[in-house]
């Protein structure tokens, strides 16, 4: 038998799609990412110290008032009524929505943390705890502005330029441990777009 922990309470976010647009092959896509992060508990429900913490579930819709309804998966009622990602991991705290999110739309995350990496039960989802909506951004930026100008122009290529094949957390856009080819195409994409 599972041993179960009590719930976390996590927080809820608010936050306006970052989006970037981009010509390929001949016409116009358009591409949205996100980054939603969290502190991660460190005490169960009752105080205690969290032991058994395996990852997270992020969940994320277009309507604001699913997240007074989300709490029911642990009701029994089985899937949650919104999209979600798997994170696994405890000491992860953040994920990043690349280009997988429309262009424009606002979105609402909220977070979930959950136990028992073998076999992890979301149909009884972690209780999130239902406040008022945090609004983290107003303004839309691109994941290529890494240097915070509210533009991606020259430069964000210089400062890549200067950290190239080095692990600058900054400038890693993708987030796979180095600055490369990755980053640069995304900065690419992103070239001459300004925040809205």
């Amino acid at each position: 038998m599972l041993k179960q922990k009590n719930r976390f309470n996590v927080f809820i976010f608010s936050l306006i799609a970052s989006c970037a647009f981009f010509v390929g092959a001949g016409n116009v896509q358009a591409a949205a990412s996100a980054v939603v992060s969290w502190t991660p508990p460190t005490t169960d429900e009752g105080g205690g110290a969290l032991t058994g913490l395996s990852g997270y579930k992020v969940y994320y819709n277009t309507v604001s008032t699913w997240l007074n309804v989300l709490g029911s998966c642990s009701e029994g009622l089985g899937t949650p009524v919104s999209t979600s990602v798997d994170v696994p991991g405890a000491g992860v705290s953040s994920y990043r929505f690349s280009n997988n999110l429309v262009a424009g739309q606002t979105y609402y995350f909220t977070v979930a943390a959950y136990d028992n990496a073998s076999t992890p039960n979301f149909s009884k989802c972690a209780t999130t705890t239902v406040g008022a909506l945090k609004e983290v951004s107003k303004r839309l930026s691109y994941s290529g502005d890494i240097n915070n100008d509210w533009v991606v122009n020259g430069g964000d290529i210089t400062t890549m330029i200067g950290v190239y094949l080095t692990n600058n957390a900054t400038a890693d856009i993708n987030k796979d441990g180095v600055v490369n080819g990755g980053d640069v195409t995304i900065l690419a994409q992103d070239y001459l777009q300004p925040a809205l």
